[in-house]
């Protein structure tokens, strides 16, 4: 199950771009097709790595990108959730596509209440969520 190492590689770029002490709420990510990423194996491997840790109830958003599908035989393009499809026009092999990124895209960050921490001492909004991009996920 390469999702569990998917998921601890997620963790450290989180910690990574998280300000120390900040909550992250919300970590959300986006999958292509061909990483074969099983969505619900994630999200356990992902309470599993966060549990006892600052991420623990941080929850991971998977935008699971879908297949494109092109027939060969009429020329129709479409998306689809499996790669091995027949077409409306019967041809039962047409050419599947995907992707294969795995992006760290927003977190999704609750700040120190007033007079609390780091954050209220630098003049930080409170109770801004943030969001923060960051490079792709290397697994």
């Amino acid at each position: 199950m390469h999702e569990f190492s998917i998921a601890d590689a997620i963790a450290t770029q989180v910690a990574r771009h998280a300000r120390p002490g900040a909550r992250v709420r919300d970590v959300e990510i986006v999958v292509g097709a061909l990483r074969g990423i099983e969505p619900e194996a994630l999200l356990m491997s992902w309470q599993a790595v966060t549990f006892e840790t600052p991420l623990e109830g941080c929850t991971l958003t998977i935008e699971q990108k879908p297949w494109t599908i092109a027939c060969g035989n009429c020329g129709r393009t479409w998306a689809s959730p499996v790669p091995f499809v027949t077409c409306e026009c019967g041809n039962d092999v047409p050419e599947p596509h995907g992707t294969d990124e795995l992006d760290l895209v927003a977190l999704t960050i609750e700040e120190d209440e007033p007079g609390e921490g780091a954050d209220a001492a630098a003049g930080a909004t409170p109770g801004a969520g943030a969001t923060a991009d960051s490079p792709p996920v290397a697994d």
